[in-house]
């Protein structure tokens, strides 16, 4: 639970070295000599209360602190101590800007925008579209320019059947975007919604291509590959290989270090080689 605690030589073995067994403690040295630990030290509170951990402060200004000082071996003021399992994990040493200092404590200590966004991936993980989307809309009224939201709500968008929606959120992502690979896959994945609906399939390729098309928009995957990739071995030629051009996008989909990509690019390159 968030706190901040005055840390002595008295206190400090249960706030901070039992403590942290459990869960990280942030130490600060602080000075009232020194004008920029006032408001860093009002700063670090807020990020206690919003990622949830113990600030100990140690005031350098107090003789009888002198004993943590050397132990710790601060050189300047303000500075802070990451203590983890009682041992010392990282320094930070100066003022941070707020970002950089969050970022650097993110390491130990989970924000609110990150707790959020676990929930947020859970739930569509699990399939809940229904209870992410209300979550998602009241998040991008708030900042509508968030590129993660954005394509968080264009997946939820895709799992309750609206591909249109998802599609006009997905097309707007640029190469300039961390998120535009994943969503370049996405917007192709709308091609197996598109395949998945179509009714009256006639043929035995087609019929195995529709099939595996709606496997891959259950996100059942490997099943999916599987079938293209039988598909691909039977037919490479079939409607311009479309067999192995579903694969591909599927690699995509998942991206390059998931398991499936590496097992069947692998099988689909012994195919094509055999």
């Amino acid at each position: 639970m968030a706190k901040v605690v005055q840390i002595t030589a008295e206190n400090f073995e249960t706030e901070v070295a039992q403590a942290s067994e459990t869960r990280a403690v942030a130490v600060l040295f602080s000075s009232a000599e020194y004008p920029d630990c006032a408001p860093y030290s009002q700063l670090l509170g807020a990020l206690s209360t919003s990622m949830d951990f113990t600030l100990g402060v140690v005031s350098c200004d107090e003789r009888e602190n002198m004993q943590l000082i050397q132990a710790f071996r601060v050189r300047s003021v303000p500075e802070v101590h990451i203590v983890e399992k009682g041992q010392i994990a990282d320094v930070i040493q100066g003022v941070l800007p707020e970002a950089d200092l969050k970022k650097r404590l993110e390491k130990f200590f989970v924000s609110d925008e990150a707790r959020f966004q676990a929930a947020l991936e859970d739930a569509i993980a699990q399939k809940n579209f229904d209870q992410a989307l209300p979550m998602l809309d009241e998040a991008l009224a708030k900042t509508p320019d968030d590129k993660k939201l954005q394509l968080l709500w264009a997946k939820a968008s895709l799992g309750m059947g609206d591909t249109e929606k998802a599609k006009s959120v997905l097309a707007k992502f640029t190469e300039a975007d961390d998120q535009y690979r994943e969503a370049k896959s996405l917007l192709e994945l709308l091609d197996f919604h598109a395949e998945a609906a179509k009714k009256d399939i006639q043929g035995k390729e087609a019929i195995v291509y529709h099939e595996a098309c709606k496997l891959a928009c259950s996100e059942d995957f490997e099943s999916a590959l599987q079938a293209f990739l039988n598909l691909y071995v039977e037919a490479p030629e079939w409607n311009d290989g479309a067999a192995k051009k579903a694969m591909l996008t599927l690699f995509g989909v998942l991206g390059p270090k998931h398991e499936l990509t590496w097992k069947y690019r692998a099988k689909l390159n012994t195919m094509m080689f055999i």
